[in-house]
């Protein structure tokens, strides 16, 4: 008998310890919330992947699509290509020379609204890209696939070699290697799956309201002109990987209030900042971007197809100078092709192995004016006073008045600076009215062919009008090489001649500064500048 008053005592026990741990649960507040505020950009139109801009409304696009591949934080804060929508895929190099690309779909892989992501969706999106009739500025980024330029120039998109054998079989053929494919291409926001029955049944753009459907890790709340919500989508594949619950985006326009939000606590992370107002501190990141700010010498125009005159104005620039009126975050350029560009084989920077090909140290500069005026002497026109073109909201206004003091004083010309919206400026260069320009040059591509086939003389994108039997066969050999370190000789070949001949002045490195909370951790960058804030988190640093 008390054998079982003793057992009955300690069930007694266990059930009243067991309820008074239920209780305490009870207490306990539940898990709070991530929510990770930021102001990366303005007032966004549209999040369509067909017509995103170059710039930092890229990063909304990341958090609401995914594509072949993502990207993802190499540990230390750098974006680098791991399978995404593509679990996996298969090369094949054919007897012809064309590349032939499988890719195995995931099927777990989902859209917000819970239909499955299928291969169908990203070759209906990729021949939209292609499609004339849909004139995108991205499409281009397509012309390594097979069929491409039938594609342009018939309208028959069946032409271009993307195939769906199957909801998870993607099939892509290219017509010729290309080293950049899959880390650039099948990673790009310009790529990214689309529904056809969502884009095309729209009564309105599809991608303007609130009902957007994406197949990335977030999903839209809400979204008015100054404010875009996004929450953790429960359908995605890894969404329990997912960092913040939360990412609410401030679009703001003026620069003055967003740093007010931030100093205040309102915002976590800052890209919007007012022009030389924000001191270096711990909170502040500098990050250098894959793009190089330049001067363009249009060399159809009467002067500037004078290459002495190229030389001249090329010589007296002071880089360092114009670098530090860019910005605190700006590198003097010493070369066109910017750091960040990898070699083919994956291992080497192309702009740290091709060196300095043009000086920027300022013990030498007084000896460089001084040659520029004896190359000013050599040019036909000795008292030139061209029109120096700049895109106004573009950030290029301080290299534009600091290149224009300086061929003043080392070469005693006036040049008329002419500020312009970026649409009255494309529209001027790319119909060849113009005698110099500011611009600061980009590609979708990290490779340094994608950076130098612009100058080529049958390329469309050629700004310069530069013309040069040598550097077309150098970049045709580039192309046809079959052995990566051939290809890589060839093309630092083509950048040296570029300053042989005077064909452009590069003159500082892209950068951007950057605010973020000391409490963020996890966040991580692009060489295009996007932010990525999907492995974000709050507290200590994040466990390796």
């Amino acid at each position: 008998m008390r054998v079982r008053a003793r057992r009955l005592a300690a069930l007694l026990l266990a059930l009243s310890c067991a309820l008074g741990l239920c209780a305490c649960a009870g207490e306990q507040p539940e898990t709070e919330k991530l929510s990770v505020r930021a102001c990366i950009c303005g007032p966004v139109a549209s999040l369509d992947p067909t017509f995103c801009p170059d710039g930092l409304e890229q990063s909304l696009l990341f958090a609401l699509f995914e594509n072949l591949f993502r990207l993802s934080d190499d540990g230390e804060g750098h974006a680098v290509p791991v399978p995404g929508i593509a679990k996996d895929y298969r090369e094949t190099v054919n007897f012809d020379g064309t590349v032939d690309y499988a890719f195995t779909l995931r099927s777990s892989a989902r859209w917000t609204d819970g239909q499955r992501v299928k291969a169908q969706d990203f070759v209906y999106a990729w021949r939209r890209l292609v499609n004339p009739e849909t004139d995108s500025p991205h499409h281009a980024l397509l012309s390594m696939v097979k069929g491409y330029e039938e594609a342009r120039e018939s309208g028959d998109l069946a032409a271009l070699a993307v195939r769906a054998e199957s909801d998870t079989l993607l099939r892509v053929t290219l017509s010729e290697p290309c080293p950049y494919f899959i880390d650039e291409v099948c990673s790009a926001a310009e790529t990214m799956p689309l529904r056809s029955d969502l884009v095309t049944n729209a009564p309105q753009d599809w991608a303007s309201g609130e009902e957007l459907v994406g197949n990335g890790p977030y999903e839209v709340v809400s979204r008015t002109p100054q404010e875009l919500v996004l929450r953790r989508s429960g359908n995605y594949y890894e969404s329990r990987l997912v960092g913040p619950d939360e990412l609410r985006f401030a679009l703001l326009t003026d620069a003055a209030e967003a740093l007010r939000l931030y100093e205040s606590g309102e915002l976590d992370y800052l890209a919007l900042l007012p022009e030389g107002s924000v001191p270096a501190g711990e909170n502040t990141l500098s990050l250098p971007l894959r793009s190089t700010c330049c001067v363009l010498y249009n060399h159809m125009s009467e002067l500037f197809s004078d290459a002495h005159l190229r030389r001249a104005f090329d010589l007296a620039i002071d880089r360092v100078s114009v670098a530090s009126a860019a910005g605190a975050a700006a590198e003097p350029a010493t070369a066109y092709v910017p750091y960040g560009v990898p070699e083919p084989d994956g291992g080497t920077d192309f702009r740290t192995s091709g060196g300095e090909l043009c000086a920027v140290d300022e013990a030498g500069y007084a000896a460089r004016c001084e040659r520029a005026r004896e190359e000013l002497a050599l040019a036909e026109e000795k008292e030139a006073t061209p029109e120096l073109l700049y895109v106004e909201a573009d950030g290029t206004a301080p290299a534009a008045l600091s290149v224009q003091s300086m061929w003043r004083e080392v070469l005693g010309l006036t040049v008329t600076l002419t500020p312009l919206t970026r649409a009255d400026f494309d529209a001027r260069v790319d119909a060849g009215e113009y005698e110099l320009a500011i611009d600061t040059l980009r590609e979708a591509c990290g490779d340094a062919e994608a950076y130098l086939e612009r100058f080529g003389g049958t390329d469309g994108n050629n700004e310069l009008h530069y013309a040069s039997n040598v550097y077309d066969l150098l970049l045709g050999a580039a192309r046809a090489s079959e052995r990566d370190t051939a290809r890589t000789a060839f093309l630092h070949d083509a950048e040296a001649l570029l300053f042989e001949d005077a064909a452009l002045s590069p003159l500082h490195f892209g950068a951007a500064l950057r605010l973020m909370d000391e409490g963020l951790h996890g966040v991580y960058h692009d060489a295009r500048g996007n932010v990525f804030f999907m492995s974000a988190g709050r507290g200590g640093a994040a466990e390796p």
